[in-house]
């Protein structure tokens, strides 16, 4: 395979301490980085595949960068996985997913096929036979599926009750949307159905979620627009009919949270999402990949959500802890000693509150129930807040993930302020060590 030669390594060294440089968020070595791409999790691997542009600080001629981490935190750079010089089609956007049965008849020595998929204006597929490092190109980059209109942006998925994968792909053929295709060995594709909406517009995800002991679908686009409902083998149904936000922000192409995919493969069903978070740069690098958080169902007042929260793994970074109790803060502002690198975990008494912040280098507001705009309802007339600040990279949650955003922001001292009387029943900061080794 001509792939396993020309797999090229062009970085320089790098400490990971550049000005601006997340010490706990993932960023390429050097180079452009955009959309997460076919994450997957192989024995004892997780693999981050991401879009990239190696040799510049803007998007340019797309190739696949790719990273490797054995606790979803510590990332080592990995060699480019798929290079326009090597691989045929536009490189752009595409899932992945592990082939442990070998329905694709791929397999050639002791690991099993790992296949992803790209392009544009039609699918193409890459294959690896070793464990995920090197890509070959299958039938010589032949499209296996040619979706109407402009399209891209393939997403395979498994489904276990009709016993066939599926894929999802944008397309604009009569205004947004997605065409599904199915398959039963990942390779020959067949058109299922489309599932038309003004909100579904690029980068698209299916992701198959357990709640009470039954499964729902969750249908998002690259904007984390989602909707909830059931797939049939060859048809998505939903009866929503306004989609809600897993990360409620303004999240476009370049935002602080946008394209996220989930890995797949991994153990006990365990579903972890990356995002890209487009406004972060240095000086050899642009754009880095937002903290992994899991995803889960829950029952809320207002129906079925999906929530957020922080990889536990995050723990493992945390080298020192400090602890404040019953903090009072009344029409005033408090300061506390923080610095640039840390996990914020914080239980708030709002009952006599009118309006309660967490100066961070961005106002983290809560008022009128609502957490930078996002509905949190207090909880015996108490919230809980959970944000990880990393320099030039913030995640807010709120109640257990029923709210995640995600910002780049520059901090600055931690400052809370309220008007009326906040009452901080505890507070921990734990500052954090650096993800790379």
């Amino acid at each position: 395979m001509v792939s396993l030669i020309l797999m090229t390594f062009p970085y320089p060294e790098t400490d990971y301490r550049e000005d601006n440089r997340g010490q706990v968020h993932f960023s390429s070595r050097s180079g452009w980085m955009n959309d997460v791409n076919g994450p997957v999790y192989y024995r004892g691997v997780y693999h981050l595949y991401y879009q990239h542009a190696p040799n510049s600080l803007v998007w340019d001629t797309m190739h696949w960068g790719h990273a490797t981490s054995t606790d979803l935190v510590h990332w080592t750079q990995q060699p480019i996985a798929l290079d326009p010089q090597v691989h045929p089609g536009d490189l752009w956007s595409g899932g992945g997913v592990v082939d442990t049965k070998n329905v694709s008849g791929l397999k050639n020595g002791d690991d099993d096929p790992i296949l992803v998929y790209s392009g544009t204006n039609g699918v193409t597929v890459f294959y690896s036979l070793d464990g995920g490092n090197t890509f070959a190109s299958y039938a010589d980059g032949k499209k296996v599926v040619t979706p109407g209109g402009t399209s891209r942006d393939p997403k395979v998925f498994w489904d276990p009750v009709s016993e066939t994968w599926g894929m999802v792909v944008w397309s604009d053929e009569g205004g947004n949307g997605v065409d599904f295709f199915t398959s039963v060995n990942l390779l020959d594709w067949a058109f299922a159905s489309r599932y038309p909406a003004d909100w579904l517009f690029e980068c698209p995800n299916l992701i198959r979620m357990p709640i009470d002991d039954e499964h729902r679908w969750v249908l998002h686009a690259g904007s984390g627009k989602y909707v909830i409902g059931e797939w049939d083998g060859t048809t998505y149904h939903s009866d929503w009919i306004e989609p809600q936000k897993i990360n409620q922000t303004e999240t476009f192409a370049g935002a602080g949270y946008y394209a996220a995919l989930n890995f797949e493969n991994v153990p006990n069903g365990r579903i972890v999402s990356m995002a890209w978070q487009g406004e972060n740069k240095g000086s050899i690098w642009t754009g880095n990949a937002s903290f992994p958080v899991d995803l889960t169902l829950h029952h809320t007042d207002n129906g079925i959500r999906v929530f957020s929260t922080p990889i536990p793994e995050l723990a493992s970074l945390r080298t020192s802890s400090e602890t404040w109790e019953d903090l009072i803060v009344a029409d005033g502002t408090r300061q506390l000693p923080a610095g640039s690198t840390y996990e914020l975990e914080a239980t708030v008494d709002v009952s006599r509150a009118t309006r309660f912040t967490l100066n961070v280098g961005r106002e983290v507001t809560y008022e009128d129930q609502h957490l930078d705009g996002a509905e949190l309802r207090p909880i015996d007339g108490k919230i809980k807040l959970h944000l990880l600040v990393d320099r030039d990279q913030l995640d807010v949650f709120g109640n257990d993930g029923a709210v995640y955003q995600s910002y780049n922001v520059r901090p600055t001292e931690l400052e809370l302020t309220a008007k009326g009387r906040a009452a901080v029943e505890q507070l921990t900061i734990h500052q954090l060590g650096s993800i790379w080794r």
